[in-house]
């Protein structure tokens, strides 16, 4: 190989040796950026597992929330005669929380006194007013309609629902089970990336002794 040769030889070397070099960096970063959504997923699965609900229990037992039904308005309002806790509902302004104005409206009151919700008797949302305050409910005792907090109210119960955390268990595992392959994908191309670059900087050495052994050959030529 001449010396102009071997010169071109060597520079497309490099350029390539190069961008292996930038194309591995480009890589281990993305690994990098993999393994921080990796420990996303795990605490996104951390509060999946800890997520906790307000359930009934009409016969005071509260030991596993598989057997009691999810806390709603329906089961708060209702009669005692029909299974239910005889309570009601205030929101933070004191009105009364009803899915729709009754009809026709009782005596001495007026649509102010009352918060229409129409989505009251969905569970999640019915919960999630009565955790954040923006809800109250009530019982009836001898000095009238007094506030009753969840913690201390009697049938009502906290705990984590067995169905969220087969849920969040179940997602957990097929994306890390995905972002994981994802990994080894990258571990493979950094692996051929690094064989590759050892084989040309092999060749590089080559080529710089021909380079050098020209150059010498030359000066004993002209010397």
């Amino acid at each position: 190989m001449g010396m102009s040769a071997s010169q071109a030889r060597y520079l497309c070397l490099t350029a390539r040796k190069n961008n292996l070099e930038f194309e591995i960096q480009q890589t281990t970063q993305a690994k990098m950026l993999l393994a921080q959504e990796i420990d996303t997923e795990a605490l996104l699965w951390s509060n999946g597992m800890n997520i906790q609900h307000l359930y009934y229990s009409p016969d005071g037992n509260g030991s596993s929330t598989q057997d009691m039904q999810r806390l709603t308005y329906q089961i708060v309002t209702a009669s005692t005669d029909d299974g239910g806790l005889g309570m009601q509902v205030r929101d933070s302004y004191g009105r009364l929380v009803v899915s729709e104005l009754p009809d026709p409206m009782p005596e001495g009151k007026t649509v102010k006194d009352y918060a229409v919700e129409p989505y009251c008797g969905q569970a999640d949302y019915f919960e999630n007013n009565l955790k954040t305050g923006n809800w109250t409910i009530q019982k009836m005792t001898p000095a009238g309609w007094t506030d009753q907090t969840v913690d201390g109210a009697s049938f009502i119960y906290t705990g984590v629902d067995s169905g969220d955390y087969a849920i969040a268990n179940a997602e957990y595992d097929a994306k890390v089970e995905k972002l994981q392959r994802i990994d080894k994908q990258y571990d493979m191309r950094i692996q051929q990336l690094s064989t590759e670059q050892k084989a040309i900087e092999n060749e590089m050495d080559s080529v710089k002794k021909v380079i050098d052994k020209n150059i010498e050959e030359t000066f004993k030529t002209f010397g």
